[in-house]
C-alpha cells in the first residue's frame, strides 16, 4: 500500500525522527521543496525503482525505517515528479512505484474542478463555501434550523447573497445519537426548499443517504448529493447520482449517527480514512459517476473523538493524494467545544481558525453555518497564501 504524508517545514525534526530518517539526510532534503511519502508493504524492487527515478529526475530521496516500516522521504518539484514518472519504465516493482509517484503528483498539483450537471465549480482556483441549511427540528445547533419553507428559502437565498457557492439542505439530522426519519418525511421537509432555491438560481446540494430522496431532489433542481454514508446506506444511491450526472460528496463514517460515537478505535486513523475514501470513490466510478464529479470528506466528528478530529484537521491535506477536491465540515462541532471549553453558540472563532487552516492545507470546499463570516475567512486566507507565492493547490 502507498500512503502519502504531507510535511510542513515546522515539522521537519520530529517527523524525520519518527520516520527513522538519519539526521545527516536533512541536508539533502533541504535542497528542494516537496512532500513526504510513506510506503507500506512495497517490495525492495519497487522501493529501489522509486528512489532511483526521483533522484534521476533531480529530486531528493532518502530512506528510513520507523514504526510504519520502510519509508522513503521525497522532496521534489512537480516537474521533477512528472519526469520521474515518465522515466520509470516497466519491470518488477514498477506498478507500485508508479502508484507512489502518482500520489506525489496529486499532492503537488492543484485540485481539479468539480463538475455537477453541466456546472463547473472552480475548485482548481479557490476554496468554495457550502452553506448548511437544516430543515429539521433536531439538528445539533438550534441556530441552523429553519422550520418553514418560506423561512428556509429566504435563509438559503441570503446565504447565496453572502457568498455561498452552494447551499446544502438536510432533512434528517446527522448529529451523534440521532435516529432516522422516513423517506416520506424527509422528502416533505426537503423538496419544497430545493425547488424554491433552485428557482432562485441557487446551486443546491441535498444532504441525504436515501436514493429516493436524492432522485426527487435532483428532479427538483439539486446539483449535488452529499451522502454521509458514501453510498453504502442505499444500494441505489451511486446509480442515481450517475444517472443525473450530479456531483457527489463521499464522506468517511462508521456505523450510523445513532451508533458512530461507539466506533472510534483506529489502528491508523489517516490510513483507514484514506483507504475507505479511495474504495468508495472506486465504487462510485464503477457505478457510472464521473471522476470529476466526486468530492471526498474525512467526516470530522463522525465516528471520531475530539482528538481524532483535531488530527484530521491537521493532516487533511494528505487526502489530496486521492485526486479529488477535499471537503471539510468543521462548523461549530463538538471537537471545537472540547478544545475551547465552549458551547455550540460560542464556537464561531474556533470554526474560523479551522477553516483558515483547511484553506492553507488545500481543502477546496468548507461546509459551514456562518456563511458571511466564513467567506471572509476563506478569502483572507487565500489572500495571505497568494501573497506568499501563489497559494496552495
Amino acid at each position: 500500500m502507498v500512503r502519502p504524508l504531507l510535511l510542513g517545514a515546522w515539522e521537519w525534526g520530529e517527523t524525520l525522527r519518527v520516520l527513522g530518517i538519519p539526521p545527516e539526510a536533512k541536508g539533502e532534503l533541504d535542497e528542494v521543496a516537496g512532500v513526504v511519502l510513506a510506503l507500506e508493504g512495497l517490495d525492495e524492487e519497487a522501493f529501489r525503482r522509486l528512489e532511483l527515478a526521483v533522484r534521476g529526475a533531480g529530486g531528493a530521496a532518502v530512506r528510513g525505517m520507523g514504526p510504519l516500516g520502510r519509508t522513503l522521504v521525497v522532496r521534489a518539484t512537480p516537474r521533477c515528479l512528472g519526469e520521474a514518472l515518465e522515466g520509470l519504465g516497466g519491470g518488477p516493482g514498477s506498478e507500485e512505484a508508479r502508484e507512489a509517484l502518482v500520489c506525489l503528483e496529486r499532492l503537488s498539483a492543484g485540485a481539479p474542478d468539480w463538475k455537477a450537471r453541466g456546472r463547473t465549480f472552480p475548485t482548481s482556483e479557490r476554496c468554495l463555501v457550502m452553506g448548511v441549511l437544516n430543515v429539521t427540528p433536531d439538528s445539533f445547533w438550534a441556530g441552523s434550523r429553519a422550520l418553514g419553507v418560506k423561512e428556509a428559502v429566504a435563509r438559503g437565498v441570503r446565504m447565496a447573497e453572502e457568498g455561498a457557492d452552494l447551499v446544502d439542505i438536510g432533512g434528517e439530522s446527522t448529529r451523534p445519537g440521532a435516529g432516522p426519519v422516513s423517506t416520506q418525511e424527509e422528502m416533505a421537509r426537503v423538496l419544497p426548499v430545493v425547488e424554491g432555491l433552485a428557482a432562485e438560481g441557487v446551486a443546491v446540494s441535498v444532504d441525504t443517504t436515501k436514493a429516493a430522496v436524492a432522485r426527487a431532489a435532483l428532479e427538483s433542481g439539486a446539483v449535488v448529493v452529499n451522502d454521509i454514508s458514501a453510498g453504502r446506506a442505499d444500494p441505489g444511491m451511486l446509480g442515481t447520482v450517475a444517472e443525473f450526472g450530479a456531483a457527489l460528496v463521499l464522506m468517511h463514517m462508521r456505523g450510523t449517527p445513532a451508533t458512530m460515537q461507539h466506533l472510534t478505535e483506529y489502528g491508523d486513523l489517516l490510513g483507514e480514512v484514506h483507504r475507505f475514501l479511495r474504495k468508495r470513490a472506486e465504487a462510485a466510478v464503477e457505478a457510472g459517476v464521473a471522476p470529476e464529479s466526486i468530492c471526498v470528506d474525512p467526516g470530522i466528528g463522525f465516528a471520531k473523538t475530539a482528538e481524532q478530529s483535531l488530527t484530521l484537521v491537521r493532516r487533511v491535506g494528505e487526502l489530496r493524494s486521492l485526486g479529488f477536491p477535499v471537503l471539510l465540515g468543521p462548523s461549530r462541532k463538538s471537537f471545537i467545544g472540547a478544545a475551547l471549553g465552549l458551547p455550540v453558540e460560542e464556537r464561531l472563532e474556533g470554526t474560523a481558525a479551522v477553516v483558515a487552516l483547511a484553506v492553507a492545507a488545500g481543502v477546496r470546499v468548507v461546509r459551514v453555518h456562518d456563511v458571511k463570516e466564513m467567506v471572509r475567512v476563506v478569502r483572507m486566507a487565500e489572500a495571505v497564501l497568494a501573497g506568499a507565492g501563489g497559494g496552495r493547490g
